[in-house]
Order: C-alpha cells, then sequence, then structure tokens
C-alpha cells in the first residue's frame, strides 16, 4: 500500500512538471473576468498621474492619466475597475502579497523591485517632456548653490516619499541617515515649506501642479540638476504579483499600452491630467 501511495505521488509530480504553468495554476486574467472586476493598487497623491478631485458635483474621485491606462486595461478585460487606493508603500506591499491583480501608480523599476514583482513594458518616460527627477528647495537656499557638487558637500536633511525612487536618488544628494521619508509627496513639501527639511527630491511633473501653492519653493533647473540623468528611474510600468500566472494579463496590458502609445492617447491623457491637476488637486 505503501509503495502504491509513493508510486501516485510520484505520478502526481510527474504530471504537474509535463503540464504547462498555464494548467497547472489558475490563470490570473481568467479568474478577473470571472470575478467580473479588476483590482488595481493606487496611491492617488501622485499628480498627474493619480490623485483626488472635486467633480463638479462637489464629489471627490480619483483621476490622472495612470487612471485612465487602468479604465482602458479593465475596459479591454470586459470588467469593472475597482482601485484600491493606500499609501505608495501599501501599493507595494499588496503587489508583493497578491492582493491586487495590477498595481499602476507611478511604477519605476528597480533591482529590488524586479525581485518582488513583474512589469509591464514601459508606458511613459519621465526623463522627457514629461519630466525629470529633480530637487525642491527654499529659494533662499536654492540661491547659495552654483551646482550639484556643492548641494552633496553640503549634505542636506531631504525628505522624500517613502518607498519611493526618489529615496534611491535622495542618497546620491546625503546620506541616508539624512533622508526622512513621508507617506505623501504632499507632506514631504509642506515639510520643506515649514523648514523641517532642506530640500526634497521630486519627480518634477508630480510637484509641478503644486508649485502655485507655495510660491517660495523653487524646483531646480534640469540642466546641471536632473538626479536621474541616464533616465535609469525614469520609466513608468505597471505591476504585477509574482505570486500570481500573470503572463496573459501582462501580454494584454502591453497590447492596451502599444495602441495607446502609438495612437497618442498616452499623451492626452497626460495633458488632460495635467491640466486637471493645476486646477487644484487636493
Amino acid at each position: 500500500m505503501k509503495h502504491l501511495i509513493k508510486l501516485t505521488s510520484f505520478c502526481l509530480m510527474l504530471v504537474l512538471c509535463i503540464l504547462p504553468p498555464s494548467i497547472q495554476a489558475a490563470d490570473q486574467l481568467a479568474e478577473i473576468k470571472e470575478r467580473g472586476r479588476l483590482l488595481v493598487g493606487t496611491s492617488p497623491d501622485f499628480p498627474p498621474m493619480e490623485f483626488y478631485h472635486l467633480n463638479e458635483e462637489g464629489g471627490k474621485e480619483i483621476v490622472g492619466s495612470d487612471i485612465a491606462l487602468a479604465q482602458a486595461i479593465a475596459d479591454e478585460i470586459g470588467v469593472e475597475l475597482y482601485l484600491v487606493t493606500t499609501d505608495f508603500n501599501g501599493v507595494l506591499a499588496n503587489l508583493q502579497a497578491g492582493t491586487i491583480d495590477l498595481g499602476i501608480t507611478g511604477l519605476s523599476k528597480s533591482k529590488e523591485r524586479e525581485a518582488a514583482m513583474y512589469f509591464s513594458k514601459p508606458y511613459q518616460q519621465e526623463q522627457s517632456d514629461e519630466g525629470y527627477q529633480g530637487i525642491v528647495m527654499h529659494k533662499d537656499l536654492a540661491a547659495t548653490f552654483q551646482n550639484l557638487d556643492q548641494i552633496q558637500a553640503a549634505q542636506l536633511v531631504v525628505g522624500v516619499q517613502g518607498g519611493s525612487i526618489q529615496y534611491e536618488t535622495a542618497q546620491t544628494l546625503t546620506e541616508k541617515g539624512q533622508i526622512k521619508q513621508f507617506a505623501t509627496t504632499d507632506s514631504a513639501v509642506m515639510a520643506l515649506n515649514a523648514g523641517d527639511v532642506q530640500a526634497v527630491a521630486v519627480s518634477s511633473s508630480s510637484f509641478l501642479p503644486m508649485l502655485e501653492r507655495f510660491p517660495d519653493l523653487r524646483l531646480l533647473d534640469q540642466a546641471g540638476y536632473d538626479l536621474d540623468p541616464t533616465g535609469y528611474y525614469g520609466q513608468n510600468v505597471i505591476g504585477f504579483p509574482r505570486s500570481h500566472d500573470n503572463q496573459s494579463l501582462i501580454d494584454l496590458c502591453n497590447q492596451v499600452i502599444d495602441r495607446a502609445i502609438e495612437s497618442g492617447q498616452m499623451k492626452e491623457w497626460s495633458q488632460s491630467a495635467r491640466e486637471l491637476a493645476k486646477q487644484g488637486a487636493e
């Protein structure tokens, strides 16, 4: 009897090894279709990609170019879009735990993230007319520096959004012990305005909609002060849990991205989101 059990177990393992991955594990795209909704993680504090906005009826809604992309993916699948909102660290945690189908939240590749999740092809390049990885300071302090070397030598206290790419770019400016992490970029910028930090590492496209609210702050020019001159962190991608069988879902998302880029829809989403963000993101 023991031999029979061992033989049966061996045969089962052999069959599982032979079966293609799509049969071994439930296909995530099929699960989404059966469920009837796409669970998308996002941190709505990053205009113009994702942010809260008051609509004409006075209701608060989440908008942005990333949200438009998420809706296009849900439409392509034929299901409802359901946004799972957390701070940025929460999106990363949900991706690692597999509690969401994908994350669209101004996400960029890094070696650490590549070990924890799968990625789509890039859908937007930050180091372009869309923006760059920059530095924000009080105007008076900014005037005391002539170049990036001087800023690095000063070892400033630098604020960043926790878990973001800016935490990594800030390490090119100052020591780790001088970096303060905040829940949102907004919080970091407000801390700068209050004098709690001396600079903030930002995505310029995310900071520019805030500029009118903080007239004493200055975004340093891209020429000479770009913290990612090679564009390594500049490509925005969609993240997928490694715990799911995601290949068909990733393929579908890549097709939606290709069409949106080729048709010019991606640029339209970005431009519309920028205009909306200027009207006042919360």
